[in-house]
């Protein structure tokens, strides 16, 4: 048998949402009747002249990516409003936070993150060798941002912050966010992942990237396999002070980001209007989301995202029944997330959870 590090052998493997080809084999159904709605994946696919654009870049396969990444960094620049500079490109904003891990953390550092939220930081924080404090989210769902403060000590060199988090849809309100960041000591790093930004249509809630360019203890991760329909592409960014960021991208290997996904995403920041579309469209489909389980009397936690969070007691055995009926969902510690996808997908989920009755 081989040894690994005990850090890594502690490691329970992260388990991606199921497939719909899968799922259709397992229960004996074909694959185009079975609804995902476990990923939060854009329920479209990628944005018009994506396919296009990427067929032409793929002629140049046999040569390395841009590592600077150049073209992709001045389009997100002029979206932001910031400076090349201030970006820093990775395959996924998960992979971005696994960096962050081995950059700052290591045995007898520590990280502090909300729990339940993205597992990635659980996972990331181990393989780095650090010790994982996870804090419990408020009576609201909400991260509970005096409690992530009190969790950091001496050892800590990271603090994750989810908002929107991730399983539940609450954010904190913009002036909570600011006074938490400037109780944190300037030797932590705050990675404040916005993943789900632009789903959010709290008038409450502004995104952290001006404080990110400011500040040299505080970084945006964001993605664009989300509302950007690019999740197989594996493409995502942080934004922060160039000096930051520099320092944080020696835990990077080279060529991280392909040359398809580089074009994917610039063809993808070229195209507003159907941004704003599916903006919209993720907004009034989650609308009737939450009204159709509010009409049931069903429990959930009213989501800033493009899911929703509906806390039980036994989420793994409700997953199961809707699997069985050919609706995938995603299981979470406490609860039961639900993408928002098309009119017809919606449609199939309250068809099977009015079978299951669970009213």
């Amino acid at each position: 048998m081989i040894r690994v590090r005990p850090e890594v052998a502690s490691i329970n493997p992260y388990i991606a949402g199921r497939t719909t080809a899968a799922v259709a084999a397992e229960i004996g159904l074909e694959e185009s009747a079975i609804v995902k709605l476990a990923s939060n994946e854009a329920p479209e696919g990628p944005f018009p002249g994506v396919s296009g654009a990427v067929a032409r870049a793929a002629a140049d396969a046999n040569r390395y990516p841009d590592n600077a990444i150049r073209g992709l960094a001045a389009l997100t620049a002029s979206h932001h409003g910031i400076d090349p500079d201030n970006l820093w490109f990775a395959a996924g904003s998960s992979s971005t936070l696994r960096e962050v891990a081995l950059a700052v953390g290591g045995p007898g550092t520590s990280a502090v993150f909300p729990d339940p939220s993205f597992v990635i930081y659980q996972l990331a924080t181990k393989l780095s060798g650090a010790t994982g404090r996870p804090v419990a989210l408020d009576s609201d769902f909400r991260v509970d941002l005096d409690q992530l403060l009190s969790a950091i000590d001496a050892t800590t060199t990271v603090v994750y912050l989810c908002n929107p988090n991730n399983p539940t849809g609450t954010v904190n309100a913009t002036e909570d966010t600011r006074r938490f960041l400037d109780a944190v000591s300037d030797d932590v790093l705050v990675v404040v992942d916005e993943a789900y930004e632009e789903y959010v249509t709290d008038p409450d809630w502004q995104s952290m990237i001006p404080e990110a360019v400011s500040r040299p203890n505080v970084i945006v991760t964001r993605t664009f396999s989300k509302i950007f329909a690019l999740a197989a592409f594996r493409v995502g960014y942080a934004v922060g002070m160039a000096a930051t960021l520099a320092e944080l991208r020696k835990a990077q290997a080279p060529f991280t980001v392909t040359t398809v996904a580089q074009v994917a995403a610039a063809e993808s920041l070229q195209d507003p209007t159907e941004l704003e579309r599916r903006r919209a469209a993720n907004a009034a489909g989650r609308r009737g989301l939450e009204s159709g389980l509010a009409d049931r009397s069903i429990g959930y936690v009213p989501s800033q995202a493009n899911f929703v969070y509906l806390p039980m007691d036994d989420p793994g055995r409700v997953f199961a029944e809707f699997q069985q009926h050919g609706v995938i969902t995603r299981s979470t510690p406490g609860g039961l997330r639900v993408s928002v996808g098309t009119d017809l997908e919606m449609r199939r989920f309250f068809a099977v959870l009015d079978k299951l009755s669970l009213a």
